[in-house]
């Protein structure tokens, strides 16, 4: 056999084979396209973030969180917002995906709407009042002028369920003694002595907060009660702004101080995909894992003091890290498979008895081509035993399947012994019908 036969064998059983597994790759298509629609849509590829007050803390941490995002290909539209309360209804009516949130300001009966991502760092209820005032309590306040944020904003939330809390009824709150102002003209009222107390929530960080502990006719109320608070307000927590941390020179604060604090807080629309809620964990780690003056490194970002329920991806993040598959595969590759995971169980149902099968079709494929030619031989003898005077024909019919089988017929090694066999047989039927064929001429 030269090299254009051994060619032409090979083509002709890769041909055979082929056809096999294309019949499988078939069948696997058809179960493929019946599972597509239970697999989740891709991620999307951008997000709206609702920060807060442009130039304020949320905007600044929303930017820095657009910048992570950005490295993994995820871009976040940052849209400029009055703060927590407007970015809950913007949760709320689809018109933002992910928001800034003060915790304790999502109403009860919007709960369950929401997801939580993760709370991010503490953002205290800072309470300045006139050093003078004799303020033991914050019943003390009940007849004085206090600054309780803007209308609508998170401030006023946390403050009047804290003065409540302290017997202020809501009544007495409608008062023209309770002044709804901006952070900034609070404090410009306080330093004025136009008003006796505000309520401010802001980080520690903030230059209102530095203006204020450090004017000497303004004094920053210590929370006793703290263990208290935490218990009637589960948003809440004790933290303690240790003395001097804010400048060391001249000690700043010169007392440890107890505060009580709500968390700003990352919370998502339950329909955003699971997908994107650990990068923004992940992004949150690179700028609030490090630690403030109120909270010790690692403690943040944290799935503790959310107002609504942690989504369930957030919590597999921080009950277990980032999955292999993200840890090794690039984003948008990772989410893809992990898409397709769904899909696994449905293709091993079909192709594990596929491949069984692959092997009996392919040996009846390659056997096929062989007992084909018993049938031709049959045919033949048959038509000999109708019409003796055939013979010759028959002889030459046999000349020509031989060829037809050596051109046409190539199988593999392991089948090479039905070939032979062929031929043997082949061979046994001519010598006979060659012997007829003399016989009567010898004679």
């Amino acid at each position: 056999m030269d090299k254009l036969d051994i060619l032409r064998a090979s083509v002709s059983r890769s041909r055979e084979a082929l056809k096999v597994w294309g019949l499988v790759a078939v069948v696997l298509l058809l179960g493929f396209a019946a599972a597509l629609p239970f697999v989740e849509p891709a991620p999307p590829r951008s997000i709206v973030l609702a920060t807060g007050d442009p130039g304020g803390a949320y905007e600044r941490y929303g930017e820095e969180l657009a910048a992570e995002l950005a490295k993994v290909g995820l871009r976040a539209e940052l849209r400029s917002t009055a703060g927590s309360v407007e970015n809950v209804r913007l949760l709320l009516s689809g018109e933002a995906d992910v928001a800034f949130v003060q915790g304790g300001v999502v109403p009860a009966e919007a709960r369950e709407e929401l997801v939580g991502v993760a709370s991010l760092y503490f953002e205290p209820l800072w309470i300045f009042h006139r050093r003078e005032l004799e303020i033991e309590s914050l019943a003390d306040l009940s007849s004085r002028r206090i600054a309780i944020g803007e209308a609508g904003s998170g401030t006023q939330r946390v403050a009047r369920a804290i003065l409540e809390a302290n017997g202020i009824s809501a009544a007495q709150q409608s008062s023209p003694n309770l002044l709804e102002l901006g952070p900034e003209e609070a404090v410009t009222a306080l330093l004025e002595e136009r008003i006796d107390a505000l309520f401010l929530v802001v980080s520690p960080d903030s230059s209102l907060v530095r203006r204020l502990i450090e004017s000497p006719g303004v004094r920053l109320f210590d929370v006793r009660r703290h263990l208290a608070y935490e218990r009637a307000f589960p948003f809440l927590s004790h933290v303690v702004l240790p003395e001097g941390v804010l400048d060391f020179g001249r000690d700043v604060p010169s007392q440890d101080v107890n505060l009580i604090s709500p968390a700003a807080t990352l919370l998502a629309r339950r329909e955003l995909h699971p997908a994107l809620l650990p990068l923004l964990i992940q992004a949150a780690e690179e700028r609030h894992g490090r630690g403030t003056v109120l909270s010790a490194p690692g403690r943040f970002p944290s799935p503790q003091g959310l107002d609504v329920p942690l989504a369930a991806s957030a919590r597999t993040y921080f009950e277990h890290g980032r999955s292999l598959l993200y840890r090794i595969l690039p984003f948008r590759l990772a989410a893809m498979i992990d898409r397709l995971k769904i899909m696994a169980l449905p293709l091993l149902t079909l192709l594990l008895p596929l491949i069984r099968f692959v092997p009996p079709i392919y040996r009846w494929r390659i056997r096929s081509q062989i007992y084909r030619w018993y049938q031709a031989l049959d045919r033949l003898e048959s038509r000999l035993d109708q019409d003796p005077a055939t013979l010759a024909e028959c002889i030459a019919d046999i000349d020509r399947v031989e060829e037809e089988i050596r051109d046409r017929v190539n199988v593999p090694a392991s089948y090479m012994e039905e070939l032979y066999n062929l031929r043997m047989h082949m061979e046994r039927l001519r010598e006979h019908l060659q012997q007829r064929l003399e016989g009567p001429s010898s004679a």
